[in-house]
């Protein structure tokens, strides 16, 4: 299939276009100027040209509703309902914690997201609940946890629990949501009905880093 993926909810964006028997992925950074989102349609045409693809070709989109960046989570789904809708495809929404859980590699591991005000996003496997911080404790002893940079700063020195920063992993996650799209398609006996863009709900929890000349 030609499945065209992003992820601007996390730390990054992340990009993988699958064309005919070739698949190639991008990361991207924010900068001084952009918030990484911003450079989400214009990476995606560089791609599409370095495939020699046109975007009809497509066959289904895979994107991220977060939890994650406010400002992220919006811009990936209006990309992706607008392409969705203009195209006629099917649009598989992943959350971020399950993209996540696959990219870290192990089985038994929980997620843990900041979710500000003193809750967090629990993620064990099965779904994805919002707590409150007093009971982070009781879920996560003896755990290896994936989480964000706020979590780990306050949490990391947590004895007999392994906590994983995304963020300073070298994690593949345009790769990971390929594959999960990937599974969850073929899964699918009506891909048209299970995947439509009205179907869609975005999970926030931050707002992006501001940026000036002056950071």
């Amino acid at each position: 299939m030609n499945i065209l993926c992003f992820d601007t909810s996390l730390d990054k964006t992340y990009i993988a276009i699958s064309f005919d028997d070739k698949i190639i992925f991008r990361t991207i950074k924010s900068d001084e100027r952009n918030y990484h989102s911003a450079y989400l349609i214009p990476e995606i045409k560089k791609m599409s040209l370095e495939l020699n693809m046109q975007i009809k070709n497509l066959d289904a989109i895979v994107t991220n509703c977060g939890p994650g960046s406010f400002t992220g989570i919006r811009a990936g789904l209006s990309v992706a309902k607008v392409m969705a809708t203009e195209l006629n495809l099917p649009v598989v929404g992943l959350n971020s914690c399950e993209i996540l859980k696959k990219a870290c590699g192990y089985d038994d591991a929980l997620v843990l997201l900041d979710a500000r005000r003193l809750m967090y996003y629990f993620f064990d496997g099965i779904e994805i609940s919002l707590i409150l911080k007093e009971e982070v404790d009781k879920k996560i002893i003896n755990k290896t946890i994936v989480c964000d940079s706020n979590v780990y700063k306050d949490y990391c020195m947590v004895k007999k629990s392994r906590f994983i920063n995304y963020e300073e992993q070298n994690y593949n996650l345009a790769k990971v949501m390929y594959e999960l799209g990937l599974e969850k398609i073929k899964d699918s006996k009506n891909i048209a009905g299970d995947f439509s863009h009205d179907k869609l709900k975005a999970n926030y929890i931050q707002t992006p880093p501001v940026f000036s000349k002056n950071n």
